[in-house]
């Protein structure tokens, strides 16, 4: 007869033989000889609770494979368990996260914020998120603190290797190994706090994230900083408004056509296109990091590919333009919309040769382009960062000294979007063109600036700008007995020989753009208090002062000029 003292379904001889007492219920034991076979039913002889969380261990264990249940690693991790001969409900979740139903950690709320700045520069961040489990506790985290390489610059642009460093400075991966911010792993939810210092800048970062539970399951989690700065925002810190006039056209063909360099120097950045933010936002840094306030960008037409790059790209996706690090405005460009055949040209044959050709705004279609221009520009006015003067948004127009007829279009465009309008008023024409010409379109704009005086071109270095400020103070005067605002300009040289066999070309020098930049500031309008650089970077001009390869004086030479004559002048 088996005979079960103890009631537990374990016949008293079979306890005798597995070393159990017949007279202590053994109900695990029992349990696990209906689900296993009995040389690894007898592991779990000496667990002294029966209860959900031994039965269910168990169940867990008899599921997996009869392979799964002899390797090594499943058989350490149920000899931990059983070593206490209790078995808890951590315990069976352990081993369900591990071996039988495997969930990953989470990593919520992963962000970062700075704690260190300034003007604009983030130096040190901070790090913040939580590891969750639903099963088993968080034991372990990490952080890798990336710097974002751009090599594609040297593969697709020809940037020459050797100037990566100084367009991206170096930086160096940071790793950190993290603790709790309670100080130690014990649950199955942990806070982490990671300071990160002294950030090189001058391009974003990756921040990943790993965080593995007491079960071995890992989770990783990435985000990416936008472009963080090389240079602090000095353009804040004086009280000129400096612009820069900036072109968004550079493609492929824009630098070498049939074998044919269009350029006198060539970009630290190599041959780019102007749809890459990257660059854009990279030309924010310098700008802004060298004293200019504002990008004067050109426009011509709303069909072309340069408008709509600024209209559908570099509006949305510059970072450091739409977290308020520089202001832009729009020069309406007469002379490359009728190069377009958009506005029309006429010829009175009353003034030189080249001074016969204007826009006359009395034509109706004239008229109406001008008018639709202004309404495709008013999209661009509620931008955040549109430059504007009293309220008003601020256009320049390239061009203006050739406009006829403008009185009724320019009242129509202000009683409609009630612009700031700055007119190329200022020029290196012969006096009798100025005072016929120019003299009478003042009235109809708030102020008057040059874009260039190099069609003048009486001499070179001193006597040219000498020139120029002869012109300026001419200007000025006029600009004064209108009641406009005055705004002189500054610009390193000109050589357009790349581009044109009839050809100016005025020597350019630091030191030479740094007395241009001298004699612009003592003509300031005293309310106004703006100065522009003609170029930021007009390339097939040799206007440019972005970073070249091949400057006298090395890369940045010319923005130092305008922060040590203009942002600090």
């Amino acid at each position: 007869m088996n005979r079960d003292s103890d009631g537990d379904g374990i016949p008293d001889i079979k306890e005798r033989e597995y070393g159990t007492d017949p007279n202590k219920p053994n109900y695990l034991l029992a349990y696990a000889l209906k689900k296993l076979p009995e040389n690894e039913a007898l592991r779990f002889k000496n667990v002294e609770n029966f209860n959900e969380s031994s039965k269910s261990l168990l169940d867990l264990y008899a599921s997996l494979p009869q392979d799964k249940r002899s390797s090594k690693e499943v058989n350490m991790i149920l000899d931990n368990i059983l070593v206490d001969n209790v078995i808890d409900d951590l315990e069976k979740n352990l081993f369900d996260d591990r071996f039988v139903n495997p969930t990953l950690p989470s990593i919520d709320n992963l962000s970062w914020v700075p704690v260190r700045e300034n003007l604009d520069k983030i130096y040190d961040i901070n790090v913040t998120f939580v590891a969750r489990d639903d099963k088993t506790p968080i034991a372990y985290a990490e952080l890798r603190f990336i710097p974002v390489e751009y090599t594609y610059m040297i593969e697709k642009y020809g940037m020459r290797p050797e100037d990566y460093s100084k367009v991206f400075p170096p930086d160096k991966e940071r790793d950190f190994v993290l603790t709790p911010v309670d100080g130690k792993f014990d649950s199955l939810e942990e806070r982490f706090s990671v300071p990160i210092k002294d950030i090189v800048g001058g391009r974003e970062y990756r921040i990943v994230v790993l965080v593995g539970d007491k079960a071995g399951n890992e989770r990783i989690a990435e985000m990416k900083t936008p472009y963080i700065r090389q240079f602090e925002n000095i353009a804040k810190t004086d009280n000129l408004l400096i612009g820069a006039h900036y072109f968004a056209w550079y493609a492929t063909n824009s630098w070498v056509r049939d074998g044919k360099k269009l350029t006198v120097h060539t970009p630290l950045l190599g041959r780019y296109t102007s749809e890459d933010p990257l660059i854009f936002d990279k030309h924010i840094d310098w700008a802004t990091g060298h004293g200019i306030d504002f990008f004067i960008i050109e426009w011509s037409s709303p069909n072309v590919w340069v408008s709509k790059n600024l209209k559908d790209n570099l509006l949305k996706n510059s970072q450091l333009l739409n977290s308020g690090q520089i202001k832009f405005c729009i020069t309406y460009d007469l002379d490359a919309s009728s190069e377009l055949d958009r506005l029309l040209k006429t010829n009175d044959g009353k003034g030189n040769e080249w001074f016969n050709y204007g826009y006359d705004m009395n034509n109706d279609y004239n008229a109406k382009i001008f008018l639709e221009d202004f309404s495709y520009f008013s999209q661009f006015f509620e931008h955040p960062q549109y430059l504007k003067i009293d309220g008003k948004p601020v256009v320049f127009i390239c061009g203006a000294m050739k406009l006829r007829n403008a009185e009724s279009i320019i009242s129509k465009v202000r009683e409609k979007y009630d612009p700031f309008l700055v007119g190329q008023l200022v020029a290196w024409y012969p006096q009798e063109e100025i005072e016929n010409r120019i003299v009478p379109l003042f009235p109809l704009f708030d102020g008057v600036y040059a874009y260039n005086m190099v069609g003048g071109n009486p001499g070179k270095g001193e006597e040219f700008i000498d020139y120029v400020a002869q012109q300026f103070s001419m200007f000025k005067k006029m600009s004064e007995r209108y009641g406009k605002f005055f705004v002189p300009h500054a610009e390193p040289g000109y050589n357009d020989s790349a581009i044109r066999s009839h050809y100016l070309i005025v020597e350019r020098s630091p030191e030479f753009f740094k007395k241009y930049c001298q004699m612009s500031l003592r003509f300031l309008d005293p309310k106004l208090r703006m100065i522009l650089v003609t170029s930021f970077n007009e390339w097939h001009e040799d206007q440019e002062i972005e970073p070249a390869i091949d400057y006298e004086g090395g890369p940045f030479t010319y923005l130092q000029v305008i922060r040590d004559s203009l942002a600090r002048g």
